[in-house]
């Protein structure tokens, strides 16, 4: 993903809220999914505001600076009951199908965009992480959150080099807080015995098949479940259910298999193994072989063919 895309994506939340030059920061912190946040002050006066977020594979969480109120417009243009949402509080919602609200008061808040495809490399970090989606929160006072949105707030008024690796760090901290606090897999006894198993032994294999034949490709967990012809949901649950681990866990397992076989050609440069297995470069080939075997993928080839 270009920087020019990650620049319109991050100026489309402005101007959902009526605000086009919102001060903002991306980052991407893992590999492709790219992590944003927005700092978001709109006056409301005597008349409510509407705001409307474009459905995307995306989780959308506000930390509340101030006391705001708002209300959900349902799909049919009536309106929910208006609701408080206090200082320090956030509201968490998927935007898989969009999303719209009323403000009724003035809002001053931190918008974060974090996609679903992040969730998921997430597992690259930290492979002891249960879940791989999050439940929606309204009005949930989150300290920490709140802690971080304070740290973040000097870098948006900043934006310099020291705070887009601020920003990265921050970013894995923050997704790591919400699985572990609002992260949700269902349990396998609440699916009905007819949907026992989430994924067909077909779909599991049309998605392996597909991660085998693209290893060296940029694979997101949508392009893997579009191979196998369920949506990413299903297939994160699905692939969770069969072999215990994301998605994404397995992609970075059979790339490091590949990788294994390709170190015993010695001619072969570490450089090129990297490419031909899909890692960024050779630094995040380097981490993840690490993080596997204990060892540089240098040291294993001279450890195992000497």
């Amino acid at each position: 993903m270009s920087l020019e895309t990650l620049a319109h994506d991050v100026d489309q939340v402005g101007r959902c809220f009526g605000l086009a030059y919102a001060p903002c920061l991306t980052t991407v912190p893992v590999k492709n999914a790219a992590f944003s946040v927005t700092r978001l002050r709109r006056d409301v006066a005597q008349v409510p505001v509407a705001v409307r977020l474009p459905a995307q594979n995306a989780y959308f969480l506000m930390l509340y600076l101030d006391d705001v109120s708002h209300c959900d417009i349902r799909p049919d243009g009536s309106l929910t009951v208006p609701r408080l949402y206090p200082r320090g509080s956030i509201c968490l919602v998927d935007l898989g199908q969009g999303a719209s609200i009323m403000l009724q008061t003035s809002l001053d808040t931190l918008a974060f965009v974090i996609p679903h495809d992040l969730f998921d490399e997430m597992g690259e970090l930290m492979v002891d992480l249960t879940a791989s989606s999050l439940r929606c929160q309204r009005g949930v006072a989150d300290t920490i959150v709140a802690h971080m949105g304070t740290a973040l707030l000097p870098l948006l008024e900043r934006k310099d080099m020291s705070s887009a690796a601020t920003l990265r760090h921050m970013a894995i901290a923050m997704c790591t807080h919400l699985l572990h606090d609002y992260g949700y897999l269902p349990e396998l006894d609440d699916v009905p015995v007819c949907q026992t198993r989430i994924l067909s032994e077909g779909q599991q294999k049309a998605a392996k098949d597909y991660v085998l034949e693209n290893l060296q490709k940029n694979l997101s967990v949508a392009l893997i479940a579009a191979a196998a012809g369920v949506s990413a949901r299903q297939l994160s649950l699905g692939f969770r259910q069969a072999t215990g681990m994301t998605p994404y866990q397995w992609l970075m397992q059979m790339r490091i298999a590949r990788s294994k076989e390709l170190l015993a050609q010695r001619a072969l440069p570490l450089q090129t193994i990297a490419h031909r297995c899909g890692f960024t470069d050779h630094s995040h080939f380097t981490r993840a072989f690490m993080r596997e075997t204990g060892m540089t993928p240098a040291a294993w080839r001279n450890y195992r063919l000497q």
